[in-house]
């Protein structure tokens, strides 16, 4: 022990102090704390109260060890955190410093980053599931918020759609035209916030399939023509004719990019021209990338502008009143992207934008291609002079809507019930030729109604009748709900007469031939 403690005292880290049974310093050295001979160890202390109890009352104990204990330090004035080992050897008591301030200090610090670590870690997981909980409440509100307009917008565009058909006065014709070409800029407005949800979210997905290229530039020469001619501006259009008529691609998007810039050429052109071009950038096998090319002669855009053109919520001040939400170009660039094309503005002031596209196709290279495929012409059957329709809503509007068109034909018969369980109780009495099934119905939804009617019934009238559903989330994802559910088709609010009609006549038409 002696030759042990010898050892210890030429070690700067280590200090000896040996004490008389009542707590009297008989001997140490001042390596680390200025503690003096004949002083009371309780005095140096108040750690070393501790030894009373050993000393009043002497135990079996030979030896205690206490870890991580904080000694102030009277010659540099701050605290040592040090080991403490006592050893009782007869009426004489030995303590031994051991100084680990350095690498306890290292291991609280060591300790502290990793706590630091953890909340960082913890802040970032809170933060992460703050922003998903606020995007779903986000997109959850705009889905909503997008069914409630479409199911009153549904009633005026379709009311708009039977009161043309009647005799109006030319000063009637023009507020109905006006009527309805704003909720057609509502329901756009309604689609470009949807859109942008789906593009952050991730959610909007490119769907390849066969169209009419022909038809659907056709439909902008007819619409925009009109646009023209109403402002009083001059709409060419130069498209290369080496373009086969039919291509694969995301014919929705593609319209909705094309539709937008256009819509953008018109609203800030006052007088002049508006250009539309098309051409073959190329083509290898059964690939090809065509150029679009919309030129306008309108207000143009000051050139520190031009790199937040397709920012969201993006308004440029001009002299001009111009409406919109300022989503729209911002999704032109979005779905440019997720079609892998690319785009390009360049603008001078007071003269005019071109805005350069260029989109990715595919096209089929047998001779299938080369036949048109028109939209097949379904006729109710023969023999039987109306048919039974039971609609199944819960808006009265809707409900008088649909009823207007579906008895103005002369064919139909209808019913109307206003949830699923009542939709149940007239199936069971009535034979129908087709549901019109809303989704969103009370009691049983229309989902729940449909797999009732296609599971719970012997009766082929019944577990076989046409089902369309009906609803105001205009989607793919909800017409593949529909078609997984049992449904026959789907048609989204606000909806067209002539295509509520179509559905309707295809529906019964295949029924028939079954």
């Amino acid at each position: 022990m002696e030759n042990y403690i010898e050892q210890l005292q030429f070690h700067q880290k280590t200090q000896v102090i040996k004490i008389s049974q009542d707590g009297v310093i008989l001997e140490t050295d001042t390596s680390l704390f200025n503690w003096k001979k004949g002083n009371s160890i309780y005095e140096a202390h108040p750690f070393f109260e501790i030894l009373r109890s050993f000393t009043e009352e002497p135990g079996e104990q030979s030896a205690l060890n206490f870890p991580c204990i904080h000694l102030e330090n009277d010659i540099t004035d701050d605290e040592r955190i040090c080991d403490v080992s006592i050893v009782f050897q007869g009426k004489e008591i030995t303590i031994i410093l051991y100084d680990y301030t350095e690498k306890y200090n290292e291991l609280n610090q060591f300790a502290q980053q990793k706590n630091e670590s953890i909340l960082l870690s913890k802040k970032l997981e809170l933060k992460n599931k703050y922003l998903l909980e606020k995007e779903e409440f986000k997109n959850s509100f705009i889905a909503n918020i997008n069914h409630e307009i479409r199911t009153p917008l549904t009633s005026i565009l379709g009311f708009i759609e039977v009161l043309e058909k009647t005799k109006l006065t030319f000063e009637q014709e023009e507020l109905s035209r006006i009527i309805k070409r704003e909720s057609k800029h509502l329901n756009a407005l309604i689609d470009d916030m949807l859109d942008i949800s789906k593009i952050e979210s991730g959610t909007l997905k490119v769907v390849e399939e066969r169209f009419s290229f022909g038809e659907l530039i056709d439909g902008f020469k007819e619409s925009y023509q009109k646009v023209a001619e109403e402002n009083g501006i001059i709409f060419e259009t130069q498209i290369d004719d080496a373009i086969q008529e039919y291509l694969i691609g995301d014919r929705t998007r593609v319209f909705q990019i094309l539709n937008n810039v256009l819509n953008n050429a018109f609203k800030f052109t006052e007088e002049g021209k508006v250009s539309f071009s098309i051409s073959k950038n190329y083509q290898r096998t059964n690939k090809l990338s065509l150029t679009f090319k919309i030129e306008d002669s309108g207000f143009g855009i000051q050139e520190e502008n031009i790199p937040h053109l397709f920012d969201r919520f993006t308004r440029f001040d001009t002299d001009k009143q111009i409406t919109g939400t300022g989503l729209g170009l911002a999704i032109v660039k979005n779905l440019v992207d997720l079609l892998n094309g690319e785009i390009k503005v360049s603008s001078t002031p007071e003269k005019g934008t071109t805005f350069i596209i260029k989109l990715p196709f595919k096209f089929e290279v047998t001779k299938k291609a080369a036949t048109e495929r028109k939209k097949k012409k379904y006729k109710l059957p023969a023999g039987k002079k109306k048919f039974r329709i039971l609609v199944v809503e819960d808006e009265e509007i809707t409900q008088y809507l649909v009823m207007k068109i579906l008895i103005s034909q002369g064919t139909f018969f209808v019913d109307i019930a206003i949830n699923g369980e009542e939709a149940i109780n007239y199936i069971e009495r009535r034979t129908y030729d087709l549901v019109i099934m809303d989704l969103n119905v009370s009691k049983h939804d229309g989902f729940q109604t449909t797999h009732m009617i296609r599971n719970n019934y012997g009766d082929k009238y019944i577990s076989e009748v046409p089902i369309i559903g009906f609803s105001g989330k205009a989607d793919e994802h909800a017409r593949d709900k529909c078609l997984r559910s049992g449904m026959d088709d789907f048609i989204a609010k606000p909806f067209e007469q002539e295509e509520l009609l179509y559905k309707i006549t295809k529906q019964i038409a295949k029924k028939a031939a079954d």
